[in-house]
Order: C-alpha cells, then sequence, then structure tokens
C-alpha cells in the first residue's frame, strides 16, 4: 500500500527491466496505446513550438465533439446526453466510450424511436462523423515525420534483438506509425494478414503457428482496428481486408461488442491472441501509452496476472496517477504488476517515491534527480526522482541505448 516514507530505487526498477528485455528466451509482448503516438511532436507555425503529429485521444474526442457540433444543435444535446450515459456508467466521456455507445444505440433503435433527441438517420449521421473524423487525424502526412521519430528507434531496438520467440505488439492505435517504422528499418511484421493484391484477415495464423511465418517476424495486433481495413463482399460472403487508408474510417471500432458476424473478426481473435500470450509461462507484457480506460482490455490482463503468478505486467506511465484509479488498485493486489510513474512506482503492492540514487549513463535520459525547491541555506542538498520512462519517446530512447 502507499505510505508517504515508503520508497523504491530507480536504479534497480530500470536494471531489472532493462535485463527482462535483453533475455533472448523471454515471451515478451508490448501493448501500445494512444499515448505513443502523440509522442511524435513536429513544429507549429510559431517558431520554437511543437505539437503532436496524431492527438492524444483528449484531442480527438474534442475534434470529433466539434464536428459532432457542425451537425446542428440537435447533435449538440446528443452529445451532451451520450456524455452524461458514460459518466452515469462510470465510463470517461472520451471518443471511443462516445463511439461504442453510438453502435449501441444503432444497433437498439426501431425505425420509429428517438434515442438521446436522434432519429436512426440522425444517429447513423453523427457515428459516421466522429469515424471521418477520426480517420482524419490518425492519417497525417507521413511525409511530416522527423527522421528520428521514437517509433524508428523502437524498430531499430527490435531489428537488432535476436530470440527464441517473436515479440509481439499489441495496440489500440488506428494510424500506422508503427507499420511505417518497422518496414523503415526492415523489421518483417506480421499482422494476421495474407496475400498480395488486397490482403484478407487470415484468422487461423493466429491459433496455428504452422499457418504464420517465422519466429523472426514480430507480431503486430490492432485490437481496434485500423485506417487501412475495410470490409469487402467477395463471392457472397464478407472479408476485412487491408488496403489504403479510408477517409471513411469504417474499420474504427473501439467497442469489442459484437455487432454482426462479419464484425466479430479480427477483433476476436486478437483479444484471444493477448490472453495465449499472458497464459505462457514467465510472460512479460510491457504497456505504454495507456491509462486503462478499456474495461474489456483491462479484464484480459487483470485476470491473466491473477490466474498466472509468473506472468508480469510493467505498466509505464505518462502521467501521475490517483489513489483510487483502477491500476494503482489492482498493483496492490497483484505484486506481479508493476506501476512505473513520474513520482512513484508501485512494487511488490507498495506505492513509493523514487529514491535519490546514483545515475549510471544507461539511465540518462529516462530518469533525472531534481533540487527540490525551498530547503533552508545551509541544510544538506534533498533530491526528488523523476522517472520519464512513461514518455514513450523517452522509452524508446532507452531501447536504442540497449542495442548501442
Amino acid at each position: 500500500m502507499s505510505g508517504e516514507h515508503q520508497s523504491h530505487d530507480a536504479q534497480k526498477t530500470l536494471a531489472d527491466l532493462r535485463d527482462h528485455l535483453a533475455r533472448h528466451d523471454k515471451p515478451i509482448a508490448f501493448f501500445f496505446g494512444a499515448g505513443t503516438s502523440c509522442s511524435v511532436a513536429v513544429p507549429t507555425a510559431e517558431a520554437g513550438k511543437t505539437q503532436p503529429l496524431i492527438p492524444a485521444v483528449p484531442g480527438l474526442t474534442a475534434a470529433c465533439k466539434k464536428d459532432g457540433a457542425a451537425l446542428g444543435d440537435k447533435y449538440v444535446k446528443a452529445w451532451a446526453s451520450i456524455e452524461a450515459h458514460c459518466r452515469d456508467a462510470k465510463q470517461d466521456p472520451h471518443v471511443e466510450n462516445i463511439l461504442s455507445r453510438l453502435r449501441m444505440m444503432l444497433n437498439a433503435i426501431g425505425k420509429d424511436d428517438v434515442l438521446s433527441g436522434l432519429k436512426t438517420d440522425e444517429l447513423k449521421k453523427l457515428e459516421e462523423s466522429v469515424r471521418k473524423t477520426i480517420a482524419r487525424l490518425v492519417t497525417p502526412d507521413l511525409k511530416e515525420l522527423p527522421a528520428d521519430y521514437p517509433h524508428r528507434k523502437f524498430a531499430r531496438w527490435l531489428a537488432k534483438s535476436s530470440r527464441k520467440a517473436c515479440v509481439e505488439i499489441f495496440t489500440v492505435n488506428y494510424d500506422v506509425l508503427i507499420e511505417h517504422a518497422l518496414e523503415s528499418e526492415r523489421v518483417p511484421v506480421f499482422d494476421g494478414f495474407v496475400g498480395s493484391y488486397q490482403p484478407f484477415f487470415h484468422p487461423d495464423s493466429l491459433r496455428r503457428a504452422e499457418a504464420a511465418p517465422g519466429m523472426n517476424w514480430t507480431r503486430m495486433w490492432k485490437m481496434h482496428g485500423s485506417v487501412t481495413w475495410r470490409r469487402i463482399e467477395q463471392g457472397g460472403r464478407a472479408r476485412v481486408v487491408r488496403d489504403e487508408p479510408d477517409p471513411a474510417g469504417e474499420m474504427i471500432l473501439p467497442s469489442f461488442q459484437k455487432y454482426d458476424e462479419s464484425r466479430q473478426q479480427p477483433y476476436a481473435s486478437f483479444t484471444d491472441r493477448l490472453t495465449r500470450f499472458l497464459e505462457q509461462d514467465d510472460a512479460l507484457l510491457i504497456v505504454a501509452g495507456f491509462s486503462f480506460g478499456d474495461e474489456h482490455i483491462n479484464n484480459l490482463i487483470f485476470g491473466a496476472l491473477e490466474n498466472r503468478p509468473r506472468t508480469h505486467v510493467y505498466a509505464l506511465q505518462f502521467d501521475e496517477l490517483a489513489e483510487d484509479s483502477i491500476l494503482i488498485k489492482r498493483a496492490y493486489q497483484r505484486s506481479n504488476l508493476i506501476v512505473v510513474g513520474p513520482k512513484t512506482g508501485v512494487i511488490g503492492g507498495r506505492r513509493g517515491k523514487w529514491a535519490p540514487s546514483e545515475t549510471p549513463s544507461f539511465m540518462d535520459g529516462v530518469f533525472e534527480l531534481k533540487d527540490v525547491a525551498g530547503v533552508a541555506a545551509g541544510a544538506s542538498a534533498t533530491k526528488l526522482g523523476q522517472m520519464k520512462i512513461g514518455d514513450f519517446a523517452c522509452f524508446c530512447h532507452f531501447l536504442e541505448s540497449m542495442a548501442s
């Protein structure tokens, strides 16, 4: 549990993480959230200023709300109503929960019904507006990418790694930054799609090792869909294919609701794959840029930690979390869940500040000691440890330095 005078050794925490990552025989996977995409900064029109190439979830939510409001007053009221429903259900009213609720409303509404002040065709119009806004914002011109953006550093570390089992990447992001980085560094990657002209999703390749490329191929599973996916009808059957980015955002589906048979895949296969990975003996999952706001994914991860004490999860957090957050509460209960925040960490079920320590070169860029303001003149120097590895850019610097 938390304690004002408890502390954790930052050097040992980072050294342990580095040692885990360096092992060639350990099953390792990464889970990336929106914070990884918004870590890519590009210059603004104002000199010396930067902004995220792709907005974080709050930015996406604000843009979708604005575009929805442009449809008319009734859509403004509908959005406010859906936000209230999210809060009543103790859900954050961000765009993914809004979109999930819109999908559920469309699934439930009758021909002449009205939900949140909208008829069926109006609900469809708002849902389509949200999809198009997301698709536009997460499909930037990749020519704007900095030469050495964080994902490239991650890909370079992967390229230099040698393992007995493939590295798996689970992501809830819709963009193609990871794909771009892996291909730029010539890292062979398999995403569950097979074919050359219009690659189609092949669920068998996730269940049977012999149906997928060899162990030297990185696996990447886009759990909430992608701007490059779409559904087509072929020979009387629906299939999901990968193609050029779709401005309509047809396959941006953050909810795991099973709307119809054609939408059960690829999501069902990816959730099953995450469960299978976590059930491996001595598996390690490193979470970055994810706020643990997805109840379905939380249940998969926390359930595995409870049933598999040798499975470990490192949750690298950009912001300091409140005591009542779900992640902190779970970390108190499970010693195999390690939370690494800027000011404190939860390790072995205890929350403590980062103890001042020496900072060897491998900690450069991911940890620093700061002087505490307000120390009386003549008093011994007081240092406060600041962990920066929850910033995806810093984490990728950490990885690249391991391979140097």
